[in-house]
């Protein structure tokens, strides 16, 4: 079982460094004001689709796996949202026009891609004036290579792209980006909140296989989180 397919059949909305907590400080902190038309890329279940709609935002949010786009409608039913396009399709071709939104909005989704085709995709369906928000995974300190090439094969990664190697990838695209804000793999400032916890589906840990997916990423990711910082990008397409 790969680490998107535990993700699904555990039902975890915020699986990102600092969950759901640093979701909202990310986006109290980086989103402009106004009427803005926001694409979130890899939304999961859907609980960031949900916050931004909930806030006025005009939202679509897109996945590639079925099962993470069945939970997020009905995350969205459950708290009466009903203004929210629902589509599932790929980073490497978002199914939409040229300069379409005012925000692209990830949380730990491109680093799991060829960052730097997805990053050409956020740059070409942003508007003129647009901004990338990205919070991803950042490798702070060199590690192992044998941690490394178990970590990169566990997750399916390209790459684990240090700070300069992100900055670089979105300016590629064409983007204007700002040195990110740096914290810590796990921050004490962002713990879980209760309504995260409640959400998973513990039963599904009865499962061997699944029980076995979440040890070997306890052993593979916390035990090495002094090698990683989670960095919030925010990145402009220039008008």
């Amino acid at each position: 079982m790969d680490y998107i397919e535990l993700l699904s059949r555990l039902g975890v909305a915020s699986a990102h460094p600092g969950g759901f907590t640093a979701t909202k400080k990310l986006l109290d902190h980086a989103l402009p004001t106004g009427d803005l038309r926001i694409l979130e890329v890899g939304c999961g279940t859907g609980k960031s689709a949900c916050y931004l709609a909930s806030n006025g935002y005009r939202v679509t949010a897109l996945d590639q796996h079925p099962l993470m786009l069945e939970k997020a409608r009905l995350r969205a039913e459950r708290e009466g949202i009903t203004d929210i396009e629902w589509v599932e399709g790929s980073v490497y071709a978002l199914p939409f026009a040229d300069e379409s939104f005012d925000v692209v909005f990830a949380e730990s989704v491109t680093v799991f891609t060829e960052a730097k085709r997805s990053a050409a995709e956020y740059y070409r369906v942003l508007k003129r004036g647009g901004r990338l928000v990205d919070r991803e995974l950042a490798l702070y300190e060199k590690m192992p290579g044998r941690i490394y090439k178990q970590i990169k094969d566990y997750f399916k990664l390209e790459k684990i792209y240090t700070v300069d190697e992100w900055l670089e990838c979105f300016r590629e695209a064409g983007f204007r980006c700002d040195e990110p804000r740096i914290e810590p793999f796990w921050s004490h400032e962002h713990t879980a909140e209760g309504s995260e916890v409640q959400e998973l589906d513990i039963s599904a840990l009865l499962d061997p296989e699944i029980g076995a997916g979440v040890i070997q990423y306890a052993e593979l990711m916390l035990a090495q989180e002094r090698y990683f910082r989670a960095c919030d990008f925010t990145a402009l397409k220039a008008g």
